[in-house]
């Protein structure tokens, strides 16, 4: 079973040691829209002068995703380089999502991501009009997707599997993409 969170729900979190040490926390998730993948964290200080690092953690430093914590080796030093995206369209938040038939699905609100490969699987998205009170659902994505910048662009099919449940979020991924490698929906 996958294990999903939504990209915000990890800002906040603290970067721990298996040794109990607290590092940093998550300021931000890292990742290549482009190639599918969260490619790191950038960070804040931990404490009551909080403050943004310039060190960041990379997707390899990084042990296991919990919901309390990320959890890194004793041994790991933050590095005090960005994290370099391959791709282009690294942030994809207000993007609109269209299929490539033409269809307004909706604006991104977040990511989703599987914690046990880091990979993006979906996208949370506001209905297009939506008004305040709009019910947000996800929309799962194929292994790979076209991001110019402005707009994000899925194949049609996409949206009969479109759910507003995160928790049964995972099993519609997974009957998604075995429907585009030619299995049974």
């Amino acid at each position: 079973m996958k294990e999903l969170v939504r990209g915000t729900d990890l800002v906040g979190l603290p970067i721990v040691t298996l040794a109990g040490d607290d590092v940093a926390e998550v300021r931000d998730v890292l990742f290549d829209s482009s190639a599918g993948h969260i490619v790191g964290f950038s960070l804040n200080k931990r404490g009551r002068l909080k403050g943004r690092l310039k060190e960041v953690l990379t997707r390899e430093q990084v042990l296991a995703v919990g919901p309390a914590a990320v959890m890194v080796d004793p041994a790991t030093v933050l590095r005090a380089a960005a994290v370099e995206s391959e791709g282009k369209g690294g942030n994809v938040l207000a993007d609109q999502v269209i299929t490539d038939a033409g269809a307004a699905v909706g604006k991104v609100t977040d990511v989703v991501i599987d914690t046990g490969d880091g990979t993006v699987v979906g996208y949370e998205v506001e209905p297009p009009d939506a008004g305040r009170n709009a019910r947000r659902s996800y929309i799962p994505l194929p292994e790979a997707v076209a991001v110019s910048g402005e707009a994000l662009v899925v194949p049609a099919g996409a949206v009969d599997y479109v759910t507003s449940d995160l928790t049964g979020f995972g099993d519609a991924v997974d009957r998604y993409r075995q429907h585009l490698h030619g299995g049974q929906s």
